[in-house]
């Protein structure tokens, strides 16, 4: 597959409250979290950004953006890299994601034509909007929602042309979209 103009971006500013550490330093199989994400966006992404606000992740040696609103969630990460980012197309993905796989971002990435947004469906009509492709023209719309105080992502939903992405008829392990929220979850994955 060639590589679209798309830039891969993790997410990874979150407080982190419940896990107590930097989800995207975690290691799973010898391997930093956050490093298994930059391998596998670097095989479908022309330019590779983070959003932390936080100085954790300078080691790796991409371009680090900070939240333009903090405190506001995922929606004022997602806003921040849409603004950063120099390409239409933005695939979006969380920093606690260890199972996250370039077989995935390619499936979104070739539905992604005529769309503003782009979400995985799975399982039981679970979706997952923080590995999902925003276009970098929602950024006006996700500013005038973090203005206004509202932070639900899935609020912003109605606002865009989105498409879901089913993936429950494809054969997945179901740990693809695993996402680690606390140290009991991930004891439960190192082991």
């Amino acid at each position: 597959m060639k590589k679209e103009k798309i830039t891969g971006v993790i997410l990874a500013g979150g407080k982190n409250s419940r896990m107590g550490s930097d989800k995207g330093l975690l290691e799973v199989g010898g391997k930093k979290i956050i490093v298994h994400i930059i391998e596998e966006l670097k095989q479908v992404a022309d330019e590779i950004i983070i959003i932390s606000n936080g100085t954790h992740y300078d080691f790796l040696g991409y371009k680090v953006y900070r939240d333009i609103f903090e405190d506001c969630g995922p929606i004022g990460g997602i806003h921040a890299a849409l603004t950063s980012s120099k390409t239409e197309k933005n695939l979006i993905v969380s920093c606690d994601m260890p199972f996250i796989s370039k077989n995935i971002f390619k499936k979104i990435i070739g539905n992604s034509k005529g769309f503003e947004v782009i979400i995985p469906e799975w399982g039981n009509g679970m979706i997952e909007p923080l590995c999902a492709i925003y276009s970098r023209s929602c950024a006006d719309a996700f500013e005038k929602m973090i203005r206004k105080g509202e932070y639900k992502l899935r609020d912003s939903f109605k606002l865009f042309n989105v498409k879901k992405i089913n993936f429950t008829k494809n054969k997945l392990s179901g740990n693809e979209f695993l996402n680690l929220n606390t140290p009991e979850e991930y004891q439960k994955i190192v082991k």
